[in-house]
């Protein structure tokens, strides 16, 4: 095994070692938006939350696109040096059609909540970031609260993609 490492140009394995971290990272920073980032936003007032979430997203959002396009045409890159009938081919082709799936899983699951806090920040804009009655009446399941904690939960599911094509990539490397 380690010899066929050996008979792979440096670009192979700079390809090879961009997909992994990028892919690494990509899942590190979904899981940490979840579990890090997203329960002291849950701390605040709905106006607040609302505002917090958002300036989370656009961060967020500048990562997601390059380190999923430097993940997927890293990944292709090593598969398509790699002999077709390989493990490592098989798992290197799984991840790069992985990375990309994001794309539409976000849009299925995650815009439409998108959608609803962008509004909801929009409609709260006029209220004092302190106001902990604006949501008063509000339907349990459509609070900025809840909103943002969906948002959690589908974020997880967007992260284990990324995480199992990074483990692919792995474990394609060990290989």
């Amino acid at each position: 095994m380690a010899y066929e490492s050996r008979r792979y140009g440096t670009g192979l394995l700079i390809a090879q070692a961009i997909g992994i971290t990028t892919s690494t990272y990509l899942f590190g920073e979904n899981m940490s938006l979840s579990f890090v980032s997203i329960p002291p936003i849950l701390q605040a007032p709905a106006p607040l939350a609302a505002r917090q979430w958002h300036k989370l997203y656009d961060i967020a959002k500048s990562f997601a696109l390059p380190l999923t396009a430097a993940a997927t045409l890293s990944t292709a890159f090593v598969a398509f040096n790699q002999h077709p009938s390989s493990l490592a081919f098989k798992l290197n082709v799984v991840a790069t059609a992985l990375f990309p799936a994001i794309v539409p899983y976000t849009f299925l699951t995650i815009v439409p909540v998108n959608e609803k806090l962008f509004a909801k920040e929009k409609e709260y804009a006029s209220s004092s970031l302190e106001d902990k009655a604006v949501e008063a009446g509000v339907v349990k399941g459509e609070t900025v609260h809840a909103l943002i904690d969906k948002w959690a939960v589908l974020n997880v599911g967007r992260a284990s993609i990324t995480g199992i094509g990074a483990i692919l990539t792995i474990w394609a490397a060990l290989y």
